[in-house]
């Protein structure tokens, strides 16, 4: 692949931007390509020939008071990858648009509040036979971790992913997590 990146950083005061614009010419792609084989469902790299990845990225991040920050990004990919052999192909996996939010409240000095959403289009997907391609549902996840500075590098936190129970696919046949808990302690020296 030949890869071309252009990007930038500004800060204004207390926001911080960020952005970048990309394209990749690719010759030779290998794809993983589903398929069925004596009954079972395997994987046969296969080779495409050329493709085209572009997009652009955009990050911006803002300390609101001293005690909350918040942030987001952005990301806008296009993929365009032909199988000769299969006019349904559709290159998958990726989402076009993927985005990303969060908060970081300090209530308290040590404290840390960190609600966060997790948003993503729709995105292709192929059956385990690699006979159908289908749009698995966009979503958006949220998510939540509190945490607690014992001192200086050691922190205890707990949280929650996937909030609201949202049911999705990253994978054929393969739902991701469900609501789930987690509790964390970190040293860091």
């Amino acid at each position: 692949s030949t890869n071309y990146e252009v990007g930038g950083a500004h800060s204004f005061g207390a926001v911080q931007l960020e952005g970048a614009a990309f394209y990749s010419r690719l010759s030779d792609v290998i794809v993983a390509f589903p398929m069925l084989f004596n009954g079972q469902p395997v994987t046969q790299s296969r080779n495409l020939g050329k493709g085209e990845y572009y997009g652009a990225e955009l990050s911006v991040n803002a300390a609101v008071t001293p005690e909350l920050s918040v942030g987001a990004n952005y990301s806008w990919t296009k993929r365009e990858l032909n199988d000769p052999t299969n006019t349904a192909f559709q290159p998958t996996g990726v989402p076009t648009h993927k985005a990303f939010a969060y908060a970081d409240w300090m209530p308290l000095p040590g404290l840390h509040i960190v609600p966060n959403v997790d948003i993503a289009s729709d995105r292709w997907l192929v059956n385990t036979a690699g006979t159908t391609y289908y749009r698995a549902g966009s979503y958006v996840l949220a998510n939540l971790r509190v945490a607690y500075e014992l001192r200086d590098g050691v922190e205890i936190g707990v949280g929650a992913r996937n909030l609201f129970d949202k049911y999705y696919l990253l994978a054929d046949g393969f739902p991701e997590q469900g609501r789930s808990f987690f509790a964390s302690l970190r040293a860091r020296y």
